[in-house]
């Protein structure tokens, strides 16, 4: 079952996307980047949906106010029929609702950018113990690097692959010292900073998409398993792309279709 407090950083996740939803399409998105187990999908015994949906109307009816900001790092605005969830940008005291050209904005890039659907069989047999750690380590360096400018924003720091994996493009959303949004890629070996990586089709196109933006990698090296430590470098989306060569170097194969 998942919480109140996992929906509000599923619709974080969504807001990172969109910009702005309002508390209906946020019940009609939520499968994009939250995957239910058997009792989110179960009836409501008061409301004719499933429990998961009703506690996203939960947020709001618990809300005391008719606008709050949530550490998640959204605003829900209750003036509205729906509600409305935005994205907010800003740190401490000035955190403020982005503006109506920001969510145009997200709205096309994420238009433009058609990530894949995920496969949460294939994420679940998943057995990257590597990567994974190398996630965790840099999801602890962004919490640090915040709560060095805005303690009170570290909980919007999110590690998304735990709830989406690949369908977003990134690993972890994050934000810069002005309260901006910060879309970080992590990709960890052991060996040096020399050593190749490799990316999905899906990862680099996002990469290509957002490459105006806050968009990083960061690059984990020589990380030790057993101390769970390593050494990183942060390359922005520009320099990945301009100065690394990308190498095909696998084939999704499948058996040709037989003429009829």
């Amino acid at each position: 079952m998942h919480s109140e407090g996992d929906i509000r950083k599923a619709v974080r996740l969504l807001l990172d996307k969109y910009g702005e939803i309002n508390i209906t399409e946020a019940k009609e998105m939520l499968h994009e980047v939250l995957e239910y187990d058997e009792e989110d999908k179960e009836m409501s015994s008061s409301r004719n949906e499933i429990k998961i949906l009703q506690r996203i109307g939960n947020i709001a009816s618990h809300q005391a106010t008719e606008q709050k900001i949530y550490r998640e790092g959204f605003m829900l605005d209750k003036k509205y029929e729906p509600a409305r969830f935005t994205a907010v940008t800003g740190i401490g005291d000035s955190k403020k609702k982005i503006s109506k050209t920001q969510i145009k904005a997200r709205k096309k890039k994420t238009k433009t950018f058609k990530g894949c659907k995920v496969n949460w069989g294939a994420l679940r047999d998943k057995n990257d113990d590597l990567g994974n750690l190398g996630e965790e380590f840099v999801l602890e360096y962004e919490q640090e690097r915040v709560s060095e400018f805005d303690p009170t924003s570290v909980t919007s720091v999110l590690h998304l692959s735990r709830l989406q994996g690949d369908g977003l493009g990134y690993d972890i959303s994050s934000i810069n010292n002005d309260g901006t949004i910060r879309r970080i890629e992590v990709k960890t070996t052991s060996g040096n900073i020399n050593t190749p990586f490799f990316m999905s089709k899906n990862e680099k196109l996002f990469f290509e998409t957002y490459k105006d933006e806050s968009v990083y990698l960061y690059r984990v090296y020589a990380f030790d398993k057993l101390t769970r430590r390593g050494k990183i470098e942060i390359i922005d989306a520009s320099t990945l792309l301009n100065d690394y060569d990308f190498n095909p170097v696998t084939f999704a194969v499948v058996k040709k279709q037989q003429e009829i």
